[in-house]
């Protein structure tokens, strides 16, 4: 997805894009009230053609009062340092708001090139939780549910570099299912280790098709 995607679905008023010449951006950046945000919820829209479109919802309390909004921004790099219930520092200056993406990997100490990026502020806040339509949702919702847990897990690697798939062995119930390149989306990284117990779905007519239900684990961890 590229930053000017979307500019055109609806308040104009209250958008910005990265880019030399954003003016709102910029000023967003320099005098906007840096104050920590807690991530209330997380949106993630698969698309086809270009990068998934992340939107994150934001409690913050400002020296106005308490304010929950919603923007639209990639998190570059390391997103799973962002899961649900994850503390952020955050700017927000006249209707406007977003995730200070290099203030708060320098709070945590973390080495980066980061840029303070963002798309835009959605007019509405986002509903609580985990909404990921990356998620196969026919199989959640027509599998047979059940828990499995985590017998061991490997990134898979191309050409000696670590990707976002995993090559996860899950014990369920008295045998094992292998899913050798299974994605494990950034809000979710920190359960795919062995020993975590995860909510699936199995198909009906072929039990080996093992979908881990990603949002529902996330937002119980986030609990």
């Amino acid at each position: 997805m590229g930053f000017l995607d979307g500019m055109f679905d609806g308040a104009l008023d209250n958008l910005f894009v990265a880019g030399g010449n954003d003016k709102a951006l910029k000023r967003l950046h320099e005098r906007g009230e840096l104050v920590p945000a807690t991530i209330y919820a997380i949106r993630v829209v698969s698309k086809s053609d270009s990068a998934d479109e992340w939107t994150y919802g934001l409690d913050m309390v400002t020296s106005g009062g308490p304010l929950r909004v919603a923007v639209r921004q990639q998190l570059i790099p390391d997103p799973w340092r962002a899961p649900l219930g994850g503390r952020v520092l955050a700017r927000q200056l006249d209707g406007l708001a977003a995730i200070d993406w290099p203030a708060t990997l320098d709070e945590a100490g973390v080495p980066h090139q980061a840029s303070f990026i963002a798309i835009k502020t959605l007019k509405k806040p986002l509903e609580a939780g985990i909404d990921d339509n990356s998620i196969d949702r026919k199989r959640l919702r027509d599998g047979m549910r059940t828990e499995a847990q985590i017998v061991s897990s490997q990134p898979v690697e191309v050409m000696g570099m670590a990707t976002e798939n995993r090559r996860i062995e899950l014990r369920v119930g008295d045998r094992t299912v292998v899913l050798k390149r299974e994605h494990v989306p950034p809000y979710a990284q920190a359960l795919a280790v062995a020993g975590a117990v995860l909510p699936v779905a199995l198909d009906p007519k072929r039990p080996e098709r093992v979908t881990i239900d990603w949002p529902t684990a996330a937002t119980a961890a986030a609990a």
